[in-house]
């Protein structure tokens, strides 16, 4: 991944210790608040995991202009002595964040920032794709796929192709949804809908294989932060 590329997206995911899901959140609220920014760190958004392949987890977004950028940053909070103070305080004698993941992703459709009312039900969906077909994956996400999920209910908060950090190649979206029973009903609609089913087919018939195939959801509740 080149140094000078146009900007990128840190998307990572912590898998936290049993039991510590509020430890976490508090590490994020009461002391990343301040230190991140102070290292010029503020994410987009951040989230506790409520179903995901491993529970408790937590999940956060930043945008970077490139990975100069990034790097710099990273550095310059890694050797903060408040960050070790925090760090070892928090742990409380064993590590809070037992292991990560790190995607860097490049933006299919520009970033919503969309406020919480504390009552709303986000969704990151990892879609994985056919090989070779980047701009035809992308073209149906714009065209077809999100504005299929808006009209269904849900509000598309930011689209990407995932440049590293799982199996390749792979989208992201992430979605917000009213609550569950509305991203349910939207599955009913979605799947209903002839015209959305015959163009899926439409890929299948042209490309020999699903354009968008298999997906790994998680469901997350936002985790509002006063970056300072």
């Amino acid at each position: 991944m080149s140094d000078t590329e146009d900007r990128i997206y840190e998307l990572r995911f912590y898998n936290v210790a049993p039991g510590r899901d509020a430890d976490m959140r508090s590490r994020v609220q009461n002391d990343l608040a301040w230190l991140f920014p102070r290292h010029g760190i503020r994410p987009i958004a951040g989230w506790s995991a409520i179903s995901a392949q491993s529970l408790p987890m937590f999940i956060y977004i930043t945008q970077w202009r490139n990975m100069i950028e990034r790097n710099r940053h990273w550095a310059g909070f890694y050797a903060d002595p408040d960050w070790q103070e925090v760090r070892n305080r928090t742990n409380r004698g064993s590590e809070l964040v037992e292991d990560y993941e790190i995607f860097f992703l490049r933006e299919m459709s520009p970033w919503l920032q969309l406020a919480s009312t504390g009552n709303e039900l986000d969704e990151l969906v990892i879609h994985h794709t056919l090989v070779g077909k980047g701009l035809a994956v992308a073209n149906a996400l714009r065209e077809r796929e999100l504005p299929a999920l808006e009209k269904n209910g849900a509000r598309v908060q930011g689209a990407f192709d995932v440049m590293s950090g799982c199996r390749l190649p792979a989208a992201i979206t992430v979605l917000r949804w009213q609550d569950f029973a509305a991203r349910r009903e939207a599955e009913r609609l979605l799947s209903s809908d002839q015209q959305l089913q015959q163009a899926r087919a439409s890929d299948r018939e042209l490309f020999n294989a699903n354009l968008i195939g298999h997906s790994s959801s998680f469901l997350l509740e936002p985790v509002p932060v006063d970056w300072q």
